[in-house]
């Protein structure tokens, strides 16, 4: 389709209304939720290979036995999330081509939300409280259910590059999200930790007190999520299309740009680095600074406090470097971050003085990755629905899928596997060597970022249509 076709068919629209700046900042608080509900079911390994400290004496409800070095956890995470990805397309296609009054989108957040809630507190009470088989199917089911609900709910990310119709808003939007989100990481992965002793300290059992701090953060979060549901208002502020094109036509025309497979790729790799640092950082935490678990709420906060200084400042840095180069920036510095966390106790000054100057460079680079990845993939979804007139945004979340399955769960399969080495004060080798692994991940992606991504093209093409 040539792009004076494009302009006949976007002259015919009724004309967007711009995303109110107030509407946005609904969004981003109800993300908060999101996040937290979906940081407290990535505890999931915590909660059962969790470091071996008295802070977090749960009992064993899974066999450590392997399979070929893969744990069952490992194994249950993995295939879980495999089997889902197989029906993204479907979904996605499903929400591309709805006409349903509600709402291409908010239909699906509306009949999703609820049972992610649920689901994701399920995760932490298996039937059975030592270790057996029960426990295995059970989790595997939950993991399946929760992921299925996820893939629906997921279909809002494809709201972001409908409702930017300027690059002003794009922005917006990735910024109010990456502090949503630093909120959220924060309330659901650390502050987690300090409720959770406080109740122990009350005399709770710490499984108890795990799973009542568990259950208390879904309740709020699901309220939140509830909120950026209702600000949510497609007839008004959407593009006021519906793709045409049926399934396999569209992943066609998906795959087809090779800019969007490219960076895809690239931020996967990414993505494993910044899972293992996640998942990771209770374990630098409490095995290599030898802090009680309940310090990741100080680090998060200093993290939090700092990344709200440089918030403001990214969008403007990336206008003067441009958002290809301040990434790599972000990704050379995490990658000596993951080092330094991994081998703090090795360093020579005091691991208490380490610990801070560590956690406070993190809020740079945090800040980075917090907004331009996102802003960088959406600006790549709204050129090719701009070039090609299908309005097929949630297509390319379900394309991103297809093309990440088999690497998307490495972390959670091979993190359990990893910490089988050693997470202890004594033997910190698998500690050690999570953090070494998220490195590597960091410098490949930014290789990765330097030769596959052209950004100057995705801007030339986003210009012809008044994308300023």
């Amino acid at each position: 389709m040539t792009a004076n076709a494009n302009s006949v068919i976007t002259s015919s629209l009724p004309a967007q209304e711009p995303f109110p700046t107030w509407r946005i900042v609904l969004w981003a608080l109800g993300y908060v939720g999101t996040v937290i509900i979906g940081s407290l079911a990535g505890l999931m390994t915590y909660f059962y290979m969790p470091p071996e400290t008295t802070q977090s004496s749960f009992p064993q409800y899974l066999s450590n036995s392997t399979v070929f070095g893969i744990t069952i956890l490992g194994l249950i995470g993995y295939v879980g999330g495999i089997l889902v990805i197989l029906i993204n397309p479907f979904i996605a296609q499903w929400s591309d081509r709805s006409t349903n009054r509600i709402g291409r989108r908010k239909l699906f957040m509306l009949v999703s939300f609820l049972p992610i809630s649920i689901l994701s507190y399920l995760v932490f009470a298996p039937p059975v409280d030592h270790i057996s088989s029960a426990n295995a199917v059970w989790l595997f089911v939950i993991v399946i259910l929760l992921n299925i609900f996820r893939s629906l709910f997921n279909v809002s990310g494809a709201i972001i590059p409908e409702f930017s119709s300027s690059s002003s808003i794009l922005m917006k939007f990735n910024t109010y999200n990456s502090i949503g989100w630093v909120f959220g990481f924060i309330i659901g992965s650390q502050a987690i930790y300090l409720i959770k002793d406080a109740l122990i300290n009350s005399g709770m059992s710490p499984v108890d007190a795990f799973r009542l701090t568990v259950g208390g953060l879904i309740l709020v979060s699901t309220l939140l999520v509830a909120l950026q549901i209702w600000v949510v208002d497609e007839r008004r502020y959407g593009s006021g299309k519906t793709s045409q094109v049926n399934l396999w036509t569209a992943l066609k025309m998906t795959f087809s740009n090779k800019i969007f497979v490219l960076y895809t790729l690239t931020c996967q790799v990414y993505f494993w680095g910044d899972g293992l640092f996640q998942a990771g950082l209770v374990y630098f935490v409490t095995i290599i600074f030898g802090y009680s678990d309940s310090m990741m709420v100080a680090f998060g906060g200093t993290i939090l406090g700092l990344s709200f200084l440089i918030y403001p400042f990214v969008a403007t840095m990336a206008k003067r470097t441009g958002k290809k180069n301040l990434l790599m920036i972000a990704l050379l510095i995490m990658s000596v971050v993951m080092i330094a966390l991994g081998f703090a106790d090795k360093l020579p000054f005091p691991v208490k003085i380490t610990s801070w100057v560590i956690v406070a460079i993190i809020a740079l680079p945090g800040a980075i990755t917090g907004i331009i990845p996102g802003a960088i993939n959406n600006e790549i979804v709204r050129e090719d629905c701009l070039r090609t007139g299908e309005a097929k945004e949630a297509n390319f979340g379900a394309a991103a899928s297809l093309l990440t399955a088999i690497p998307s769960g490495f972390v959670s399969l091979i993190m359990p596997s990893i910490l089988l080495l050693g997470r202890s004060t004594e033997n910190p080798a698998g500690v050690r060597l999570v953090a070494f692994i998220s490195a590597v991940c960091m410098l490949a992606a930014l290789a990765m970022l330097y030769f596959l991504y052209d950004e100057k093209k995705i801007l030339a093409s986003l210009k012809k249509f008044g994308y300023e």
